[in-house]
């Protein structure tokens, strides 16, 4: 037993899916042991969370307020991918270097001090949510695209170059099919933000619901048992989303993983 759970502390070991399942249950267990032990006025406990949980499901709809805010986002997520691979790739031509370089530094500006300039460019409160969160994922979707782009080895270029392929060629086949599973994980990390912001872009414009103002609406009144239940619901989808798009990230391009030690 001991050969086996002395590779847990050993850097870079590789250990058994059996072993690795033991460790996260004992992990969670004494979680769950320390959660229950505490007698915290500021976290409720989890037998709390779950009947808030039930309530928010049966009296504040809680079902498809989530899928309101899951369809915002992955809109905009799809719009913002569209415009930023757009903007990315343009900027292996000199002239269109610059504007890839202003947008990457739009994300030091906050969508609240925004949201009126977006306010009076959009004519609802749905395509005003869907501006500001493709702003604010454009923004860093650009800028981790344009450093990947940079970061592109010289010698791809030049071997490219050797088979007798113009520009055109090397950029469709070294930037855009051959850094394909990069993309993927910029995805999955520009969701994350985007699905971080999404409850304060909700709260910004409440008209059409949302997670964000059921969320906003429980803190306002102190009911930190729903708080949390609904922390938990966020937490878990995002969860679910981003372990959906690493699957599609395997199922299109497997041999992304094939040099990856783990």
């Amino acid at each position: 037993m001991l050969t086996q759970i002395k590779p847990l502390f050993i850097p870079n070991s590789r250990n058994n899916r059996s072993v690795i399942t033991l460790m996260i249950v004992l992990q969670v267990v004494v979680f769950l042991v320390i959660w229950f032990a505490s007698k915290s006025t500021i976290f409720p406990t989890p037998v709390e969370i779950i009947k808030a949980l039930g309530r928010l499901f049966e009296e504040q709809n809680l079902a498809y307020e989530l899928w309101t805010s899951t369809w915002l986002c992955i809109k905009a997520m799809g719009i913002a991918i569209i415009i930023s691979l757009l903007i990315a790739y343009a900027t292996v031509i000199p002239f269109f270097k610059p504007i890839g370089f202003l947008i990457s530094k739009g994300r030091f500006l906050t969508l609240v001090g925004l949201s009126f300039v977006f306010t009076q460019m959009t004519s609802g409160s749905s395509s005003l949510k869907t501006s500001l969160m493709v702003f604010g994922i454009t923004v860093f979707f650009v800028t981790a695209m344009v450093s990947i782009i940079q970061s592109v080895p010289k010698y791809e270029f030049y071997h490219a170059r050797t088979l007798r392929m113009n520009e055109w060629q090397v950029v469709w086949e070294i930037i855009v099919l051959g850094r394909l599973d990069q993309v993927f994980e910029v995805i999955r990390q520009t969701f994350a933000i985007s699905w971080t912001m999404l409850t304060l872009v909700e709260g910004i414009s409440r008209s059409e619901g949302g997670i964000g103002p059921l969320l906003l609406n429980q803190q306002k009144y102190l009911h930190l048992d729903a708080v949390f239940a609904i922390q938990f619901v966020i937490l878990l989808i995002g969860i679910l989303l981003d372990w959906g798009i690493g699957q599609m990230k395997e199922f299109f391009l497997p041999y992304s993983s094939l040099t990856v030690e783990k």
